[in-house]
């Protein structure tokens, strides 16, 4: 740390301080140190420092003398003694309205003289009146002062605030409370909802430092106590909830030092790179289909998986009701069999319902069915002791009547998924289904999934059942199904072969045929539920990777599917398996794709001769265009240009557009391209559209428009290559604008056009510049840790004309320039691409032939064009 020579010997000397200080508890933490003991040193070696530089600022503005008027007071985490290395140092100066100039000049520089120190400050100068004030009408104030302690000056002064403080809090508790919950609500909605995000912020998403701190505020706010002993004690956190908090604070206070230490500065977000550093530090060695890294995460999850239930449940028992209103309730409950009471707040067991519960999760299933038919929750006490048996039953086979229990469970259509995640919670889901132990609190260590292999199951099934109220073509096809439990049992098990040597679908079919087994399937049930596990991917990478404007991709996919029933449940489950990945993966071009194989393939189980129902529905819409263009039109011409439109465009799009596209392309001449772009609203998306006469000179057109978009700051999405009668190249590309966040202003649309026009022109051979910035939102580190292999695939017997090439790589600025350019110079013609990006992976497809028009099947040339491809995949732009 550099010492500028103008600064005060006082500050000088601070800032040695606390450099020598962090060293040496550097040293002690990787002694293996307790987190809670470096953060207490960390706390007293600040007190020392803040205290130097109080007294020097006092005694310039003579404010030594007048020390009973002012009370510097620690606030926040500085004030609960559990500052991380290099967290903020928050500060309070109180004083009498009789020196308010004396305080504002010692305010002024005392801070300076901490921030030149080299302490990050947040720092206040309030009178009592002033500091109540806002604490009452701000959250984030309220649950910093909550936690206040005296640093120096008048004892006396602080004692009068504290005093009012606490009366206030009190008084105002619900009304307090209420605004805690809402501040924290909203924190948690920015950094996550769930315990089981894959790239969590240790202290702000849920089960991190803030739920805890979480119970110390509403604490202090409902009983004037913020201690997590004194609320045990005092009878109002329960002890188990207090052991399962206290263990996570120990845990996360170490990890978060740790993590401060890694980075020499205040760092709170686990990401990727971060996770592997924690999963070495932590001693983790990996095991066979698991990375040491996920075996970290795991037990990151399920520590705070155990803070977020603990804390929760703190949260709602002093938010509603006090130890006497419960003993109340309990006194009065009514009965429900023998076994069971219910009160006007929760459902709860009686002594001997307990022993049942314990042993048989036949019995948790009749409470929670209770629990959903009167709309009451479970007692904290009753949920504890079934929770605390199930982790130490042996997994055994299920009876009977826990199967029907089960299976009506599975049969619903409405709360499920929360069922589902409250019987995982309790461990009762992997009595049932053995394979859920494995899951839990699995971390898919990569960038396309948001959560834990659990929790995506369960939010899948969750994503399917919202569709029961969906208008779409989708949701009609739920509601239509005559039986959906295979359905959402497919949905809760088909990821659960992840974290296994073998490829995740050949293990996850054999977990789909214990599972019918233990579950007493009919043969048609266990095999229809063993093709939906094994089959899962099959509809997504068909539409996203294959070119279905014609039948060939359809007519493969219809021999696999084998009936009109399993694609209306594959087509399901593929949906609520892309949804629940995480936000904005789905969108409406995923869904038109995935719609448009379903018809296709549906059209062959529907009729006598394969396919010709869904080219009827092709021919009236091509019919539907011819009746309504403009008199005085070329039938002919026309016939023939609507003949040619590829299928996909021909289904997503209205009349009034092809009509309005075509005669585009009729305008064209020999010299120019034509370029337009829309904005959909849809799609979310700019839909660029490039026709151009073609010369029979191979050009390149394709990486000089790809080179345009990507250096314009856009992620494409997806692109269509056609030809049209007249050799009128027709190229669709739908694009995100990163530089804009909804629709793109039209001077925007038209500049990249522009652009595109002057890239087209055979004359220019000035290539895209790449911007250096761009995808702000991922880190350095993130963006250089590639767990994945870059490949290249050949494929040449799904098409009869077109040799397929797959890539599978990170994305990266201009990726697609430089690959379809490599293309270009080796003399391969493009017929047909597709792109399929998200975050950082992207699945390029292209449908290729040498310049003859034939297939590449010499393997040397293969060998080549892989190489050629793979070296520009991992080249930086």
């Amino acid at each position: 740390m550099p010492i500028s020579s103008g600064l005060p010997p006082v500050v000088i000397q601070a800032r040695q301080k606390l450099q020598e200080g962090r060293q040496k508890l550097r040293a002690q933490h990787d002694s293996g140190s307790p987190g809670l003991q470096v953060c207490f040193r960390f706390t007293d070696l600040i007190d020392s420092i803040i205290l130097d530089l109080y007294q020097s600022a006092a005694q310039q503005v003579g404010a030594d003398e007048l020390e009973g008027q002012f009370a510097l007071v620690a606030h926040g985490g500085y004030g609960r003694k559990d500052l991380a290395p290099f967290s903020d140092v928050d500060l309070m100066l109180l004083h009498t309205r009789d020196v308010e100039e004396t305080a504002i000049q010692l305010a002024r520089n005392f801070s300076q003289a901490v921030v030149d120190a080299g302490c990050l400050l947040g720092f206040s100068l309030r009178t009592i009146p002033q500091a109540l004030k806002l604490a009452w009408t701000d959250a984030t104030v309220f649950t910093s002062l909550a936690e206040s302690r005296l640093v120096r000056g008048s004892s006396e002064l602080f004692s009068q605030f504290h005093q009012d403080f606490v009366l206030g809090a009190k008084r105002r508790g619900r009304k307090l409370i209420a605004a805690v919950q809402d501040a924290r609500w909203q924190e948690r909605h920015k950094y996550g909802e769930t315990v089981f995000l894959l790239q969590p912020n240790i202290k702000r998403s849920r089960g991190g430092l803030r739920d805890i701190q979480l119970v110390r505020w509403i604490g202090f706010a409902r009983y004037g106590e913020s201690d997590l002993e004194r609320l045990c004690q005092l009878g109002h956190l329960a002890q188990e909830d207090y052991v399962a908090i206290r263990a996570g604070f120990h845990y996360l206070l170490r990890l978060r030092n740790q993590m401060h230490f890694d980075a020499n500065k205040s760092q709170d977000q686990l990401d990727r790179a971060l996770q592997i550093r924690l999963a070495s530090w932590s001693g983790y060695m990996g095991d066979e289909g698991i990375l040491p890294v996920e075996q970290f995460m795991k037990e990151y999850f399920e520590r705070t998986s155990d803070v977020r239930y603990s804390s929760a449940h703190f949260v709602a028992s002093a938010k509603w009701q006090s130890p006497a209103a419960r003993s109340l309730e309990h006194s009065f409950g009514l009965p429900i069999q023998r076994d069971y009471r219910i009160g006007w707040r929760h459902i709860w067991a009686t002594k001997m319902g307990l022993v049942r519960l314990r042993r048989d999760p036949a019995a948790v299933l009749e409470l929670m069915a209770y629990s959903n038919t009167y709309n009451k929750p479970i007692d904290h006490q009753t949920w504890r002791e079934i929770r605390s048996a199930m982790l130490t039953r042996e997994i055994t086979e299920i009876d009977q009547l826990t199967i029907q229990r089960f299976w009506a469970l599975l049969s619903q259509a409405g709360k499920i998924a929360s069922n589902l995640k409250r019987l995982h919670e309790l461990r009762v889901l992997e009595q049932i289904i053995p394979a859920m132990t494995h899951a839990r609190c699995l971390l898919q260590f990569n960038e396309y999934h948001k959560y834990t292999v659990d929790a995506h199951c369960i939010r899948a099934v969750e994503c399917v059942t919202e569709l029961q109220s969906d208008s779409s073509l989708l949701g009609i096809i739920y509601r239509g199904l005559k039986s959906k439990a295979i359905l959402h049992l497919a949905l809760l098990i088909h990821d659960l072969g992840k974290g296994f040597p073998e490829d995740h679908s050949e293990v996850g079919r054999k977990i789909a045929a214990e599972t019918a087994d233990r579950l007493r399937l009919s043969l048609q049930d266990k095999e229809t539920l063993m093709f939906l596990v094994h089959q899962h991917l099959l509809l997504a990478h068909t539409a996203f990777r294959f070119d279905l404007n014609n039948n060939e991709a359809a007519v493969k996919f219809a021999s696999v599917v084998g009936s009109s029933e399993r694609l209306r449940l594959l087509l399901l489950l593929t949906y609520a398996d892309l949804a629940s990945v995480g936000p904005d993966v789905v969108n409406q071009w995923k869904v038109d794709l995935l719609l448009q194989l379903y018809y296709q393939t549906d059209a062959h189980f529907r009729d006598d001769k394969p396919g010709d129902r869904f080219n009827e529905e092709i021919d009236a819409r091509r019919r539907t265009i011819l009746d309504q263009l403009p008199s005085g039109s070329d039938p002919v011409w026309w016939e023939e240009q609507v003949r040619s439109l590829p299928v996909g465009y021909l289904s997503r799009s209205p009349a009034s557009q092809v009509i309005s596209e075509i005669s585009r392309l009729g305008q064209l001449n020999n010299e120019n391209a034509m370029v337009w772009g829309k904005y959909s609203e849809a799609l979310e998306a700019v839909e660029y559209s490039i026709a151009f006469k073609q010369t029979g000179k191979l050009v390149g057109t394709f990486h000089r428009i790809t080179g345009v978009l990507s250096s314009s700051g856009m992620q494409i999405i997806a692109a269509d290559i056609h030809t049209q009668p007249g050799y009128v190249a027709w190229d669709r590309f739908l694009v995100e604008d990163k530089e804009f966040d909804g629709a793109p202003p039209p001077g925007r649309i038209e500049e990249v056009c522009q652009k595109i026009i002057k890239a087209l022109d055979p004359k220019n051979t000035t290539g895209p510049s790449f911007p250096r910035i761009w995808r702000k939102t991922l880190s350095k580190s993130s963006e250089t840790l590639h767990t994945q292999p870059t490949q290249v695939r050949f494929d040449n017997s799904s098409s009869d004309t077109h040799t397929i090439i797959t890539l599978f790589a990170y994305d990266r600025m201009g990726l697609l320039h430089d690959v379809s350019k490599v293309l270009f110079e080796m003399q391969i013609v493009l017929h047909f691409a597709k792109i399929s990006t998200h975050l950082d992976q992207v699945v390029d497809v292209f449908y290729v032939s040498d310049l003859e028009g034939r297939k590449i099947e010499e393997s040397t040339r293969l060998y080549m064009i892989r190489q050629r491809l793979l070296q520009a995949a991992k080249q930086v732009s």
